[in-house]
């Protein structure tokens, strides 16, 4: 199977945004009409809320705005689509599990599993945004979503679990929260971007550094827990850890996932790359394992991993799978 497509970007935020357009138009038609499907709202409610998120994302982070204006005139399509994609974790009418995420302290190795749509697979990319003052950025993302998971020419590197909360979800959007997370320097500078968009969302955000040093912020509606890891492996799945919310019985999988990490984190020295692979890879519990085959699901045809991505945030390398990594094989690719 191919690797995912590297698409090179760069320039202001305009440029980037067009080019994006213009280069992944039939990528980012698909991805709208995906997610049209499972969003399971008529078009004028979508387009009512994005309107609402064109307003905050224009507010809070005014130069993401003109990127993903930029994205839609690339694309000839109607602004609001684009920031409908962006805001597509809090227009979600459901409550989904995306995600296994671990670091290891000593190495700087940050690893995910992206957990989702089957769908998806066909459809996503590889960004390498680089920006006229020479920082640059390298990232697996959905066409048209200017954030998500991956890592920065300043070794700073980002990964995402979604959370359920009972919390209206209405605030500045976790992709666009990533991509502002990515713009970052420094893990404080990421700290202070953070608060400067607080609330509205329920995900999970792990940011580490090439010094080793790492901060876990869980978002639950208007609260916002930090962690500061200590561990020389920290893992993540789909459940908070620093507080509680009414236990679901579709957390399974997540705390399956968790204890099952936490176990291999004794076992192993959390070192290297091959360690990462290991952990990311494992199916000791064959009924809930940490990396998941598609099964059929009750809101799209089925939900598995689709990807596997290890970053070696001191070397500034990425080295990921287009599809189950237990079928095919990483690539590498460096900033």
């Amino acid at each position: 199977m191919p690797n995912f497509p590297l698409i090179e970007l760069s320039g202001t935020p305009p440029e980037i945004g067009f080019a994006h357009g213009k280069l992944l138009q039939e990528r980012i038609k698909k991805t709208i009409a995906f997610y049209k499907t499972i969003f399971k709202k008529e078009d004028k409610l979508i387009l009512q809320q994005a309107a609402h998120f064109q307003k905050i994302i224009t507010q809070t982070f005014p130069q993401y705005a003109e990127e993903i204006e930029a994205i839609a005139a690339g694309a000839e399509l109607d602004p609001l689509w684009i920031y409908a994609l962006n805001a597509r974790t809090e227009i979600l009418s459901f409550g989904t599990q995306e995600c296994t995420v671990a670091y290891f302290k000593e190495s700087a190795i940050l690893g995910e599993n992206w957990d989702w749509a089957e769908t998806v697979e066909s459809l996503a990319v590889i960004l390498k945004i680089t920006r006229p003052d020479g920082h640059a950025i390298l990232m697996m993302t959905e066409p048209g979503i200017i954030g998500k998971i991956g890592l920065n020419s300043a070794g700073i590197g980002v990964t995402l679990n979604l959370l359920e909360c009972p919390a209206k979800l209405d605030g500045t959007p976790i992709h666009v929260l990533l991509r502002a997370i990515l713009d970052c320097p420094s893990l404080s500078e990421a700290q202070s971007v953070i608060l400067r968009a607080p609330d509205g969302k329920a995900s999970n955000v792990l940011i580490a550094a090439a010094d080793g040093n790492s901060l876990d912020v869980e978002f639950a509606g208007k609260d916002l827990f930090m962690l500061n890891p200590q561990e020389s492996l920290f893992v993540h799945t789909n459940h908070y850890l620093s507080t509680s919310f009414p236990k679901k019985e579709n957390l399974a999988s997540s705390h399956a996932r968790y204890d099952r990490a936490a176990e291999l984190s004794k076992e192993l020295a959390g070192r290297t790359t091959a360690e990462m692979k290991q952990l990311l890879l494992d199916q000791e519990n064959s009924e809930l394992p940490i990396c998941r085959p598609y099964l059929p699901s009750q809101y799209t045809s089925s939900i598995g991993t689709i990807c596997s991505i290890v970053m070696d945030l001191r070397k500034r390398e990425m080295q990921i799978t287009k599809g189950s990594p237990l079928k095919h094989q990483f690539e590498k690719i460096s900033l």
